[in-house]
Formats: C-alpha cells, sequence, structure tokens
C-alpha cells in the first residue's frame, strides 16, 4: 500500500492550480516526505516544480526548506514575507501516508526592504543592492492579505483534489515523463529562460529556445514564424530539421495558425492552413504561439509532435519567455534608431542654423531629403501669401527656372492635394493608386513618390515631393516615417529663415531712408557718437561732410516729384561711390546729406567734399535744363574732430554753419569750419559756438535747421 501512494504523480495537481487566476504570477514548488519502506530519509524533498521566476524560486527555497518540518507540525497555511520584500505561502497536506508541502512564491510586498535585498544580492551573486533593485522592482505586487486570501483559496482546492491512484493514460506515439524526466526539463528550461534574458538578437533568442525544445523534449523539426519589417507578413523559417525558406503567411492569416496553439496538441493541418504555408507540408502539427502583452509576434510550428501536456507548459513558458525577450529587443532596437535619428537630426539642425540665405537652406533641405531615402528627382514648393496658388522654390533632377514658370493651385494635382489637406502621400505606382490615377510622365524613371506636407503646428506652409529611388524600387512606409521627422525639421528652419529676412528688412528699414537707401537721421547720430567715443579714446581724427543740393525746391517744383525723387537717388549714389566702404552716408533730411569720415583730417575731407561737388555739378539730372541755372549744383559744409567740436551737436552744428556759408557766398562751393581749438574747448557744453561768418554771427542755429529741412534756396 505504501509502495502504491508513493508511486502518486503529484505534477498534475501543480499544472490544474497554476489554472487559477489568482497564480498567474506565482511559481509553485511540491515537497514530499515519503514515509514508510520506501522513504530513504525522513525529510522533504522537491518532487515537482513550475517556474515562473527562477530567482524567486531559489530565494524561496533558501527560506521555506530550512524549516519545512516546522511549517508541516503547523498544519494550516502559512504566509511568510523574506529576502527584503518578497511574499510566500506554504500549503501542508498529506497524501496516501506521504507528508506534502506547497511553496508558491514569485511576487513581492510593495515595499522594499534595501537592508535585506543587500544581504540577498551578496548571496546571489556578489553584487549591491542596487544592482538588484530593477529586478526586484519589476516583479508582481501583492499585500500580505491579498497573499493570504490565495493561500486559502489554493488550500481549499488542494483539499477538493482527487489524486489518481494509478499512472495516468499514456498517448498513443508519446510518452509521458516520469517526475526525474520532467525536473531534468524543468532544469533545462530554468537555464534556457537565464540565457534568453541575456540576449541581444532575436536571431540568439530563437536560436536558444529551439534548440532547447529539440534537445530535451525530443522534437525533429521546428520552423518559426515572425514579422518582417513592415509587420504585413509573416515568413516561415525552419530553424531544426526543416529548409531554411518554407513560405510566407500574411498577416490576415495568422490566427489560422494562433487559433489552434494551445496545449501543444498536435492538430490537423486543414484546407486554409495549407493554402496559407504549402511549404510546411504536414498533416498533423503542433503550434505554440509567440505572444507578449496581446503583441502577435508569430509561432513555433512542431510538425508532427503531439506535446504531452506536461511538456507542453514548459514550452509555453519557453515560447513565452522568448515572445517577451523579442519584443523587448525590438523595441530597444526601436529607441535606439529613433536616439541615432534624434542625434542625427540635431547635427542637420547644427548645419541649418548656419546656413544665412533662403535659397542655400532649400538646397541644404533638398540634398539632406533626399539622402535620407535615396531619391534623385524631388521640388521644395511653397504656398502663396493668398493661400491659393504655390511656386517652386528648389528642385533636384530638372531645371528651376523651368519649374518655376509652373501654375501650381492648392488643391489641384498630388502636391496641391497634400497642401490642401495636410496628410502626407505615399504612391507605389502612381497609374495604379486610387488617390491619384495618372499616367507617369516621361522625366520619371519609376511609378512611386513621396509627398509631403510642410507644416508649423497645423498651418501647412509647402510641400516637400520625392521620387525615383536610385534603386528604383517603390518607396516604404520606413521612408515615410523617416522623411516626416526631418520635414517637421525643414518647416522650422524655413520659417526661421524668413522671420529672420523680415526682421532684418524691418530692422533696415528703421535705420534707412526708404527713398535713396542710406541711412536715416537717427542711425547717423548713434554711430556718429560711436565714432567719436572710438576717435578719443585712439586720439584720431574724425571728419563730417554736409552736402545740401542747391535750388532744389524749384526743381522740384518745375520738374515734379518723380524727377526729384530720382535727383536725390543720383546724388546719393555719387556720395557713396566718392567715399571708403569705412565711411558713413546718411540722408540729414530733404535734400541734405551727411557723411562721416573716421579717421580722416580736415585738408584730406575737403579733398573727398570737392569731388563730391564736382561729380554733382558735371552730372546731368533730367529737367535740370528748366530750372534758372540750368543745372543742378550742391554746397558743402566740413567740420573736424576735435578741432571743430567734440559732441555730435557741435560737430553738426559748425559743418553747418559752414554749409550756410557755402551758400551765401553763391553756393556750389565747400567751405570749412574755422575755429580754433581754444574757442572750440570754451564753447563745449556751454552754447553754441559762433562762426567766422558775419552772417552766421546772427544765425538762429535752431530755427535755420529746422527751415534747412523743408526747402533750401
Amino acid at each position: 500500500m505504501a509502495q502504491q501512494t508513493a508511486d502518486i504523480p503529484l505534477h498534475d495537481l501543480l499544472v490544474q492550480l497554476k489554472e487559477l487566476p489568482s497564480l498567474a504570477h506565482y511559481s509553485l514548488t511540491l515537497y514530499r516526505r515519503r514515509n514508510g519502506a520506501v522513504a530513504s530519509c525522513h525529510q522533504f524533498e522537491t518532487c515537482s516544480t513550475i517556474v515562473e521566476d527562477p530567482l524567486c524560486r531559489d530565494v524561496s527555497r533558501q527560506f521555506f526548506e530550512e524549516n519545512m518540518d516546522v511549517f508541516f507540525e503547523e498544519g494550516t497555511p502559512s504566509v511568510c514575507r523574506y529576502g527584503g520584500g518578497f511574499l510566500g505561502f506554504l500549503i501542508p497536506f498529506g497524501v496516501g501516508g506521504d507528508d506534502c508541502c506547497l511553496v508558491g512564491d514569485g511576487v513581492r510586498d510593495e515595499s522594499i526592504d534595501l537592508w535585506q535585498l543587500a544581504a540577498l544580492s551578496r548571496t546571489e551573486g556578489g553584487g549591491d543592492a542596487f544592482s538588484l533593485l530593477p529586478y526586484v522592482e519589476s516583479l508582481h505586487t501583492a499585500r500580505y492579505e491579498e497573499v493570504e486570501e490565495v493561500a486559502q483559496e489554493v488550500g481549499r482546492a488542494v483539499e477538493q483534489y482527487r489524486f489518481p491512484t494509478a499512472s495516468p493514460p499514456v498517448l498513443q506515439n508519446a510518452a509521458v515523463p516520469c517526475e526525474s524526466v520532467t525536473d531534468q526539463r524543468l532544469q533545462a528550461v530554468s537555464q534556457a529562460l537565464e540565457r534568453i534574458d541575456r540576449c541581444t538578437s532575436v536571431t540568439a533568442c530563437v536560436a536558444i529556445g529551439c534548440e532547447t525544445i529539440a534537445t530535451e523534449f525530443e522534437v525533429p523539426r521546428i520552423a518559426v514564424a515572425l514579422p518582417d519589417a513592415e509587420g504585413k507578413s509573416y515568413p516561415v523559417t525552419g530553424v531544426w530539421g526543416m529548409p531554411d525558406e518554407i513560405g510566407v503567411v500574411p498577416a490576415e492569416a495568422l490566427h489560422l495558425f494562433l487559433a489552434p496553439a494551445k496545449g501543444g496538441k498536435a492538430v490537423p493541418c486543414d484546407v486554409k492552413m495549407r493554402a496559407a504555408l504549402p511549404g510546411l507540408n504536414s498533416a498533423m502539427c503542433a503550434f505554440f504561439p509567440l505572444k507578449s502583452q496581446g503583441e502577435r509576434l508569430g509561432f513555433l510550428a512542431l510538425p508532427e509532435s503531439d506535446i504531452p501536456q506536461n511538456s507542453a507548459l514548459l514550452i509555453n513558458m519557453l515560447t513565452g519567455a522568448m515572445a517577451a525577450k523579442m519584443s523587448w529587443i525590438v523595441r530597444d532596437a526601436e529607441r535606439s534608431k529613433e536616439n541615432a535619428l534624434s542625434e542625427r537630426l540635431m547635427s542637420l539642425t547644427d548645419t541649418l542654423l548656419q546656413i544665412d540665405s533662403k535659397e542655400q537652406l532649400y538646397e541644404a533641405i533638398m540634398k539632406i531629403a533626399s539622402d535620407l531615402i535615396e531619391a534623385t528627382q524631388g521640388s521644395i514648393m511653397l504656398i502663396d501669401k493668398d493661400g491659393e496658388g504655390m511656386h517652386i522654390v528648389f528642385t533636384l533632377g530638372m531645371t528651376l527656372n523651368i519649374a518655376r514658370c509652373l501654375q501650381l493651385k492648392v488643391g489641384k494635382g498630388i502636391a496641391g492635394m497634400v497642401a490642401k489637406t495636410g496628410q502626407p502621400l505615399l504612391v507605389n505606382d502612381v497609374e495604379k493608386d486610387s488617390r491619384v490615377a495618372m499616367a507617369n510622365r516621361l522625366r520619371f524613371k519609376s511609378k512611386s513618390l513621396i509627398c509631403l506636407p510642410l507644416k508649423l503646428k497645423d498651418k501647412v506652409i509647402g510641400v516637400l515631393n520625392l521620387s525615383d529611388k536610385k534603386n528604383l524600387r517603390p518607396f516604404t512606409n520606413a521612408d515615410l516615417q523617416l522623411l516626416t521627422s526631418f520635414a517637421n525639421l525643414a518647416s522650422l528652419m524655413i520659417e526661421r529663415t524668413e522671420v529672420l529676412e523680415e526682421s532684418e528688412r524691418f530692422e533696415q528699414l528703421s535705420v534707412t531712408d526708404a527713398l535713396t537707401g542710406l541711412y536715416n537721421r537717427r542711425f547717423l547720430k548713434s554711430r556718429l557718437e560711436e565714432e567719436l567715443n572710438r576717435s578719443t579714446r585712439h586720439s584720431l581724427n574724425l571728419t563730417i561732410i554736409f552736402i545740401d543740393l542747391d535750388f532744389f525746391k524749384s526743381y522740384n517744383d518745375l520738374c515734379g516729384h518723380l524727377a526729384g525723387d530720382e535727383a536725390l537717388k543720383i546724388t546719393a549714389d555719387i556720395i557713396k561711390e566718392s567715399l571708403r566702404e569705412m565711411d558713413i552716408v546718411a540722408r540729414y533730411g530733404g535734400e541734405e546729406f551727411c557723411a562721416v569720415l573716421p579717421g580722416t583730417s580736415k585738408s584730406e575731407a575737403l579733398i573727398v567734399a570737392e569731388r563730391i561737388r564736382t561729380e554733382i555739378e558735371n552730372k546731368r539730372f533730367p529737367g535740370e535744363s528748366d530750372i534758372p541755372l540750368r543745372r543742378l549744383t550742391a554746397s558743402l559744409g566740413v567740420a573736424s574732430f576735435p578741432e571743430d567740436g567734440r559732441t555730435f551737436h557741435d560737430l553738426v552744428h559748425a559743418s553747418d554753419v559752414a554749409l550756410y556759408e557755402a551758400k551765401a557766398r553763391g553756393r556750389n562751393r565747400t567751405v570749412a569750419a574755422r575755429s580754433s581749438v581754444s574757442q572750440q574747448e570754451k564753447s563745449v557744453d556751454v552754447e553754441p559756438r559762433q562762426a567766422v561768418s558775419p552772417l552766421a554771427k546772427t544765425l538762429d542755429f535752431n530755427a535755420y535747421l529746422e527751415a534747412s529741412l523743408q526747402s533750401k534756396a
């Protein structure tokens, strides 16, 4: 009788218990202490186990096995917290005169004891608590009360379980492994799980899993189905005892092979299966799914194999670990790819930020975009300000001048449709795609294209078009995703450049005269003060020249304002051409101009001033024959730093007085301010200095300056 009870198999009890939802995260281990004739020693020994987590199992064994007699003698379910935060339970019971203990482990408390975890880490691998902490944190958490409820539920299930008195029936052509064989396979699977966890590639993960299944479970043939890069199909590859290429299962047919993948029982390959995968060439096949967190990664196919229930459970554990690791590897590769793309986009950002002009920016954007997806033709289109038309600003593989002549409308054609909807368009064949359905143009070598909107938030500012891949193959979704990431950056760079150019234009307008393009009076004041400070620091000369057109009011009245504006432009050009690049020239007001000559003495400036006067005198202005003197001339006044003034106001006053004197002497002449340094120093910051000219002595300078800005006779 003792021999009969001793042979009662207990692994089926674990299999049935694992079907309880509350034990999904638990590892289960059965201990037996044999009594009677077959007892070799009066100790509890492991007889069967189902491992969810090897580390938790090791920690649990060290804790429970040392006090197994005490736990059994208590006679009631026990719940314990150990190892820094792990939780487990023990259920004592008897079977046919033998003493048994069922241990459940694999979960942890919400709080973790770092001191105990540090001791555990030293025991497990010589590391520290923090190296083990991420692993412990990944375990399923449960409250102590929840584990007590699970223990009570398991205790009731054990009491209700009916243990068989004989060995279970043997499946035809399949042997049920004895407990020693099961333990051996369990140990092999545990080792394989550890190796899979260290894998860094999907190939290595599949190789370890399939090798374990083939060698430990005596499976002669294994094939694996994994998704392709697009996720639209599942190529099936022979891994063990089968050809390398078996076929491809479409994504929509994958369910045919996942539906029967339960329990490892071989099922007939029906008509639909054979149609989806004719290369499998098997009448019966056992299927095991590769799933992770609801994600379908494919399946393992074991042709002509009928796997016993105990072995199927172990293989399911193995395929589950394979799927979880493969999913992590794929996600990690995607993260690495995203990080690499981010780094590349950051590098491209630095490149684009160094570009000054829009034309260079458009060229750089087109070159980068075409390199990213290996396109040989393309264009950049921007939407007009009216929002109705588009214009091409850069092309690749076609003549830009011709392309700019094309009439493009938002909403018309492929690019117009993308500009209107703001949605990207990937076309594999322009002639067959119902969205475009058009004959391919002669200049395109292939029928595939990508058309992307250039967007700022929800506003579409243009379209990026690319076609003709170098290998003439169709563009892919990966190409589209890569180009979309860059298109967002390109849109920002285009907007940034336009904003900068607009800002520069407004800044230029704020410091320049709109008619002549010269600096205006406000800018002249700030620049002259800067030059005066520099001249003071370095003891340099500085001279200013005031130029005023003679009888300009009469010329303007007789010849018209258009002719007057033209005369002012011509005068501005004459002055600029007579000066150095470092000199500053501004339109001071009306027909009066001012030139600043840094590092120039009065005598040197007089030569420049006379050259300007002569050029104006000799220039033929439109309609000048109609004015009294039949020609347009200029009067000039020259004043220098430091002898004629040390401040902006003093120098302007001195040069303007000299200019007035030139007009008083008959116009069309140059007059230099005449003053002594001692007189200048006495007049600084007191009151305006009086010039030598008798006319200047009676002149109200402020009234004169106001009048001169309106008209000069």
